[in-house]
C-alpha cells in the first residue's frame, strides 16, 4: 500500500478518519483529543490559523512514525472497504482502499491536542 500524504489548514482543528460512506461522527465533548463511534474516529490538529497539519496515511508497516506517539489503536467497521480523512465540512483529504469491512487502525501524533502531525496506519 502506498502512502498518501496532504499538508492542510484544518478548520475547527478536527480531521475525523472514518468509513467513505457512513455519517456517524462522533459527540465532540472538548475533553481529550481522541472520539470514536464504530465507523469513525476524531483527532484533534493544529488549528488553521495557527498554521499547517502534515497528515499520512498508509498501511502501518509502511508508515514513518520518527518520534511519533501512538494515541489510538482500534478498530473501525468499513463496510465501504475505503477510509477517508475528512474535515469538519466533509471535505476529503485522503482516501484509501482497505481490504475487509473492519479495519485496524493506529494514529500517532506528536502528543499535543493541537499536533502539526496526523499518521494514520492501517492494517
Amino acid at each position: 500500500m502506498t502512502i498518501a500524504a496532504a499538508h492542510v489548514r484544518v478548520l475547527n482543528s478536527l480531521l475525523f478518519i472514518q468509513d467513505a460512506n457512513t455519517k456517524d461522527v462522533p459527540t465532540i465533548d472538548g475533553n481529550g483529543s481522541i472520539w470514536k463511534t464504530a465507523t469513525c474516529v476524531a483527532v484533534s490538529c493544529m488549528p488553521d490559523c495557527d498554521g499547517i497539519t502534515e497528515v499520512d496515511l498508509g498501511a502501518s508497516s509502511d508508515i514513518e512514525k520518527a518520534s511519533e506517539k501512538l494515541v489510538f489503536d482500534g478498530f473501525l467497521e468499513t463496510p465501504s472497504r475505503k477510509i477517508h480523512v475528512t474535515t469538519v465540512l466533509g471535505q476529503t483529504i485522503l482516501e484509501k482502499d482497505v481490504s475487509g469491512t473492519i479495519t485496524h487502525v493506529c494514529i500517532w501524533t506528536n502528543g499535543l491536542r493541537d499536533t502539526d502531525r496526523v499518521v494514520i496506519g492501517l492494517g
